[in-house]
């Protein structure tokens, strides 16, 4: 066994060891852990058939043959129910939700056939070019079939940020950017099968890189997502507000009430600083200035055009800048100075300070010194 086999080999094993850990953990959010569990086991069963290929031991793994491929239908209604239940807190499964796992349950009918070949037949049929033909065809379907989970899966995601931006000020410790890479992850290796797919069809085979490409490539996202699901990040925000879906149709707010409420928002926010708090809500500023949080926040979506969010981002950038500007600015760090800014990483301080000022924070001291 060459050390590419063994790496694929230390993916399944990991692959296996997280996925009866997460399915058998007994706290913490259940329902995820167990759909990430049998997510993280399908993986490693998917790149089973291409170890056994590598290593050239089909004829003593021949009862497996065919099987680890039609794992593959899994892999997007998994990923894409992990996302749901981790971004809906009350998501529960109904017998509907079953249907998504029809297409594995057919591939499985289909391949009966073949699964009950005696050894030398099974092998036989592996052999031939028909198998090969008929295979990647189906290879092809279950590609096209991720990528509409995953576009579905993105949706929910980008959903999900855009809600906790009406009601938090800070999105650092609410982690969607693990879920983010899984997406990116997923679309690369799969975008890559997907253009071999297409070229074998074309009339090149090129599907001997796939045999290294795609099991290291899954023995890393086992890795990565195995890692990050044991964390289990923290997806819900502390405090959720129920806004209105079509924005504040039925508001009682007149026109001058909402003007005295603004000014009276915009003197807090230059007078008391609450921006300074790196964990301020809508709720907790709702709570100091005396403005129910739906009224607050229809002030600054409406009077403001803004997310509550991008909103106290904005005083924090203003106060980083006019820090920056300071004898004692240009002595600080960038991070110390994010920090004093009300934010919580210097991350999320670049990102925020770039989107309002054009450059980055470095940028803008070396244009003052």
């Amino acid at each position: 066994m060459d050390f590419i086999s063994f790496l694929i080999l230390f993916g399944i094993c990991v692959g296996v060891f997280l996925g009866l850990l997460l399915i058998s953990l007994g706290k913490g959010n259940k329902q995820a852990n167990h759909l990430l569990g049998f997510l993280l086991l399908s993986f490693a069963f998917s790149i089973t058939g291409l170890l056994i290929e590598r290593v050239n031991e089909v004829p003593q793994f021949i009862f497996l043959l065919g099987l680890p491929q039609m794992v593959l239908f899994l892999f997007g209604p998994l990923f894409y129910f992990y996302v749901k239940v981790l971004t809906k807190k009350k998501f529960s499964f109904r017998d509907e939700h079953f249907l998504h796992f029809m297409p594995f349950l057919f591939v499985i009918l289909y391949n009966i056939p073949f699964i009950i070949k005696n050894p030398e037949a099974k092998l036989a049929a592996y052999s031939s070019l028909n198998f090969k033909h008929e295979t990647i065809a189906i290879l092809a379907v279950q590609i096209v079939h991720l990528f509409i989970y995953i576009y579905f899966t993105a949706k929910l995601v980008r959903r999900h940020e855009k809600k906790i931006k009406t009601t938090m000020s800070s999105i650092d410790k609410i982690n969607l950017r693990w879920l983010k890479a899984g997406i990116y992850l997923f679309v690369g290796v799969f975008g890559f099968m997907l253009i071999l797919t297409v070229l074998y069809f074309l009339g090149i085979d090129k599907f001997s890189y796939m045999r290294i490409v795609v099991p290291l490539s899954v023995s890393t996202i086992i890795c990565l997502m195995g890692y990050f699901g044991l964390k289990q990040p923290i997806i819900f925000p502390n405090e959720e507000i129920k806004l209105k879906k079509k924005k504040y149709e039925k508001s009682a707010l007149s026109s001058s009430v909402s003007e005295e409420y603004l000014l009276k928002l915009t003197n807090y926010m230059e007078l008391e600083k609450p921006y300074l708090q790196s964990n301020l809500t809508l709720q907790k500023l709702s709570a100091s200035i005396g403005i129910s949080p739906h009224n607050l926040s229809q002030i600054i979506n409406n009077k403001l055009n803004q997310n509550f969010f991008d909103f106290i981002n904005q005083y924090r950038v203003k106060e980083a800048q006019k820090m920056l500007m300071t004898a004692k600015g240009q002595l600080l760090t960038i991070l110390a100075i994010s920090e004093e800014s009300g934010f919580n990483s210097k991350t999320a301080f670049n990102t925020a300070f770039k989107k309002v000022t054009g450059m980055t924070p470095s940028e803008f001291r070396k244009t003052k010194t």
